[in-house]
């Protein structure tokens, strides 16, 4: 059995038959705890996952504040990230890390997980050739899972994700707007370009990235609202709850 446990920003506790894999997990704040607009549900150490994927560096996707006190209380997790980024989490002591890399999958247990270039508004590939933000596939236990981590569209997405079967696609719906790029808050697809590409593949979607801050969020009134649009399937998760893939 495949399960989805959301725990807030696009942290998902996935667990392939007792494989539990993180992703991004933040249960800090940017800035002062009265940001968010409801308390981490758990710490990393609490949600005991065997491997954590890290999709790109912003603070509320490797999170110094919640990986440095795993690290510190003896959590013994693998943590996956691109690997531009990998020298942040040795500078935050972790001793278990993988360097990531578009196209070239691994293996946690069970599964395979497949990292494909990310757009982050852009693709940040560095002068290596590896890319700087990443989106995950996740196949085990016969369902496959994308998690978009903080993405864009852009050209040859929707040929790749149609490569295969998908059963559950963990997508961000915050959008973008110039006001907030101008504060240095990059964005995202939003509400309506997760319903269509959704619909694109056929597949039901999980909106993240879209209630911890208000300020750069969205209500899931549009997220439903842009599904039944699309002629989506919307699996929107109650915080903590395992849902079944």
């Amino acid at each position: 059995m495949v399960q989805y446990t959301y725990l807030g920003q696009c942290g998902f506790l996935l667990d392939f038959d007792g494989t539990r894999i993180m992703t991004d997990p933040h249960f800090s704040s940017y800035g002062p705890d009265d940001m968010r607009s409801y308390p981490p549900p758990c710490t990393l150490m609490d949600a005991a996952p065997e491997a954590v994927l890290i999709s790109h560096s912003h603070v509320d996707h490797l999170d110094p504040k919640t990986i440095a006190p795993y690290v510190a209380a003896g959590g013994q997790a693998t943590f996956y990230a691109p690997a531009p980024e990998c020298p942040l989490l040795q500078e935050l002591g972790v001793a278990n890390w993988r360097a990531a890399r578009a196209e070239q999958p691994f293996s946690v247990g069970p599964v395979t997980v497949t990292p494909i270039p990310c757009a982050h508004m852009e693709l940040h590939p560095d002068e290596h050739g590896d890319y700087h933000e990443l989106s995950y596939l996740l196949s085990g236990c016969g369902k496959t899972v994308f998690f978009g981590g903080d993405m864009s569209l852009y050209p040859g997405l929707l040929e790749r994700l149609q490569r295969q079967p998908i059963d559950l696609l963990l997508l961000p719906v915050n959008g973008w707007d110039a006001e907030r790029l101008s504060q240095g808050i990059i964005g995202n697809i939003d509400h309506r370009q997760a319903a269509q590409l959704a619909a694109q593949l056929g597949a039901p979607f999980c909106p993240m990235h879209h209630d911890v801050y208000a300020f750069n969020g969205c209500p899931i009134g549009q997220v439903a609202a842009a599904a039944e649009e699309y002629g989506a399937v919307l699996r929107p998760a109650a915080l903590s709850v395992p849902q079944p893939v």
